[in-house]
């Protein structure tokens, strides 16, 4: 808008100072087309031009007065900060006196400070009865040099061995605490009870020893010799064993093996006797060197061999799953019935020890845990 107005001549333009600041008076002549408006804004514009540049002659008088004031406090300032120094700075500081130095000889040290040494040198400084020679200072003044300092020999002579001290012993080795060799079980008395009633029920036939301890753990506290299984049913050869194993093995003929027997083995006739391979004995699992000793040796296995029936004998084989003969059914069906009463069942197979026999055990596990293969 201030380039429009200045497009028309400028006005004329009247600047007065008074008491109440700069008064301006505009003056334009108008021509018929312009309106009032484009007067206003006309004039506006160059008193605006006008006003920036103009400075009132009071104000310049105020201006002028206060910078006389500024620089005769500045003057003054300086006056003071110069009149507070000292005359004359020195151009440097004072440098402080050197001390004599005074030297005093060295002594060398003997190569080996041996008693016969130093009292031939005490003698050889009497003879000379001289003192050393002082050295003046730089102020008039002698001083006696320093004692020579005494040698100190670099390493610690060896000492021989004192003979009357005793040799160092050297540490015992410790020995592990040895722990004590197992026991036999002792046997529950109302458990032993009721198990030989049990077993006289079945018709069992059978002997009570005498306890068996053979030291290491082996041996059972009261052993049974079972000698028949049941009144038609013998044991071949005759095994001790604990009651459990014993009262198991009856069960599991009468209830399991005569009638699958009889179902899968009906032409060898009636069953005559259970051929056992091994009972108690003390010795290592699997007759073993080293580890833990066998259930046998506690009286709680047994190993099956053989079944004889009245017309020929069945031996305990590996019956192979794609085997469809009543013989190999049958061996199956013994290997898995026999889990029912026993806690642990090793089949023939289950192992390179157990080819061809069946093992049987009543070892107790957590959680009445069975191990069957």
């Amino acid at each position: 808008m201030v380039k429009a107005a200045l497009a028309y001549p400028p006005p004329s333009i009247v600047v007065r100072n008074d008491l109440h600041g700069v008064l301006i008076t505009c003056s334009l002549p108008l021509r018929k087309r312009d309106s009032t408006h484009i007067f206003r804004e006309h004039c506006r514009a160059w008193t605006e031009l006008k006003r920036l540049p103009t400075v009132s002659p009071r104000g310049k008088r105020e201006t002028a007065s206060k910078m006389r004031n500024f620089l005769g406090v500045s003057l003054a300032m300086i006056w003071l900060i110069g009149a507070s120094l000292p005359p004359s700075l020195p151009a440097r500081g004072p440098t402080p006196e050197e001390k004599p130095q005074v030297t005093a000889p060295v002594p060398k040290p003997a190569d080996k400070p041996e008693m016969d040494e130093q009292a031939g040198t005490a003698k050889e400084a009497d003879k000379d009865g001289a003192p050393d020679a002082v050295a003046p200072d730089d102020a008039g003044s002698t001083q006696p040099s320093a004692p020579p300092a005494a040698s100190v020999p670099a390493t610690k002579p060896d000492l021989p061995p004192n003979p009357n001290l005793a040799p160092e012993k050297a540490p015992e080795p410790v020995s592990e605490p040895k722990m004590p060799p197992p026991t036999v079980a002792t046997e529950d008395e109302a458990g032993f009870k009721a198990c030989v009633a049990a077993l006289k029920d079945l018709g069992a036939t059978f002997e009570q020893p005498a306890r068996i301890d053979d030291g290491n753990g082996c041996g059972i506290d009261r052993p049974i010799t079972l000698t028949r299984l049941s009144p038609t049913v013998l044991l071949e050869p005759a095994g001790t064993f604990r009651c459990e194993t014993a009262l198991q093995l009856a069960r599991m003929t009468r209830d399991m093996i005569v009638p699958a027997a009889n179902l899968g083995l009906s032409e060898k006739g009636a069953l005559k006797s259970v051929n056992q391979a091994s009972g108690y004995i003390c010795r290592n699992r699997n007759s073993a060197e080293n580890g833990k000793i066998s259930e046998h040796a506690r009286g709680n296995a047994v190993d099956i061999a053989a079944l004889t029936f009245e017309r020929g004998t069945v031996p305990m084989v590996i019956a192979k799953q794609d085997d469809g003969t009543f013989a190999a059914a049958f061996q199956r069906s013994l290997n898995a019935m026999a889990c029912l009463y026993f806690t642990t069942v090793l089949s023939p197979g289950s192992d390179a020890a157990h080819l061809d026999h069946l093992h049987l055990d009543v070892i107790k596990r957590n959680s009445g845990f069975r191990y069957c293969r």
